[in-house]
């Protein structure tokens, strides 16, 4: 894997989600995140990268893909934040890669977010699905972006832990604005209700 080289702006916690219709095409794109990059979920990946090494991943994934039928997404969390809803509050579970297990602490103007889960049963992962979507537009299958108040996000992560088992995960990011989330390739049209960034491989 060739990266760009990085540029004066330090890494910083990007995570990467894809909905690759093929599974040929699935199979590429996990192995160019798999030496790098731990998955936190299916088809969720975590990375510290700079610019310049974001934009080389994004090169090398866009190759893989047929945006015609296939999805990649990128986000930046306010602060490398990961949360989740533990023992009826929302905790910070993680910060720039790093685990933690603290109660979450956020801006209180934070109303962007990013829910993602992975849920094996089909009735519960039906059930999660439906409450994430009654509040959230679909960036792709499991991934959503939520523009709501902490409080309200939290509500909604409170409904959907009703239905996990220990094994499955559903997790929040929270996001400094709609324009840290970005669409990625060339779909031909939007799938969410704000101005997303296409980033164009060349």
């Amino acid at each position: 894997m060739i990266f760009a080289m990085a540029g004066t702006r330090p890494a910083r916690l990007a995570v990467l989600s894809y909905d690759i219709a093929c599974p040929r095409r699935a199979y590429r794109v996990r192995k160019a995140l798999n030496p790098l990059h731990h998955a936190k979920q299916y088809s969720v990946f975590e990375a510290m990268l700079g610019n310049g090494q974001l934009h080389g991943l994004l090169a090398e994934l866009c190759a893989c893909c047929e945006f015609s039928a296939d999805r990649l997404a990128v986000w930046w969390p306010v602060d490398g934040m990961r949360l989740e809803w533990q023992h009826g509050r929302l905790t910070l579970t993680a910060r720039a890669g790093e685990p933690r297990r603290e109660p979450a602490v956020l801006r209180p103007n934070i109303g962007n977010f990013v829910v993602c889960y992975d849920v094996s049963d089909p009735a519960a992962l039906r059930a999660v699905a439906n409450v994430v979507a009654a509040e959230g537009a679909m960036v792709q299958r499991s991934v959503y972006w939520l523009h709501l108040p902490t409080r309200e996000v939290a509500a909604v992560l409170a409904r959907c832990a009703r239905h996990l088992t220990e094994d499955d995960r559903l997790w929040a990011y929270p996001l400094g604005g709609s324009g840290d989330l970005w669409q990625v390739g060339t779909p031909e049209t939007s799938i969410l209700p704000i101005a997303t960034h296409r980033w164009r491989s060349t």
